[in-house]
């Protein structure tokens, strides 16, 4: 028996790894019943695993992480900011929630559906309904036009960004308030990290 469409789209989402607990386990359960479904699962798993080793590593230059922090160390810091910072109420030691580690090598770049644009997914905010990911742009490529849900933030890795007239080069910071629309470009490629809203919306 032939899965229906929401088991196969379960199954896409499987293969993402982005189904939550309850849903992993309801899948699972519809693993057990359906050899066929078990069948779309690996063909999804081995669609995406080929997509991952088509993009090539993207080295990352070695006083980057020196330079970001001057920048932020840079960064004025307003009344507000700094009215609105609380002591921590508990001890580190108290907080055992580990921190996410995601090594640049198990990053899974996927095709963002747009020819020259590829995305790899660091976290996924369900609650707040927010992605953080690297994005690379191919040289010449154009962002399509799109309007933020909410606030979205990137960083220039490596590259140019041009955002509404301005050239953003490596180490430059981009925000986005909630509602405002752009199609940024890149004149030779570029590779950012992004915070963005699930709720974009993208006009074709």
């Amino acid at each position: 028996m032939m899965p229906d469409e929401e088991s196969i789209i379960l199954a896409a989402l499987q293969a993402l790894d982005t189904l939550d607990e309850s849903e992993r386990g309801a899948f699972a359960e519809k693993l057990k019943e359906s050899a066929e479904l078990k069948s779309e699962l690996v063909a999804f798993e081995a669609t995406i695993a080929a997509i991952a080793y088509t993009v090539p590593p993207i080295p990352v230059a070695p006083d980057l992480t020196n330079r970001l922090f001057q920048r932020i160390a840079e960064l004025p810091q307003t009344p507000d900011e700094l009215v609105n910072i609380k002591p921590s109420v508990t001890s580190p030691t108290e907080n055992n929630t580990p921190s996410l580690i995601v090594r640049s090598h198990d990053v899974k770049w996927k095709s963002y559906g747009v020819p020259g644009i590829s995305l790899g997914k660091l976290y996924i905010d369900k609650t707040k309904r927010e992605i953080t990911c690297l994005m690379r742009l191919e040289p010449g490529v154009t962002f399509p036009m799109h309007r933020h849900a909410a606030s979205e933030e990137v960083l220039v890795l490596e590259g140019d960004l041009i955002v509404e007239g301005e050239i953003c080069h490596q180490g430059d910071y981009i925000r986005s308030v909630p509602g405002s629309t752009h199609s940024p470009l890149t004149q030779g490629g570029c590779l950012l990290l992004m915070k963005t809203s699930l709720d974009n919306e993208m006009f074709v």
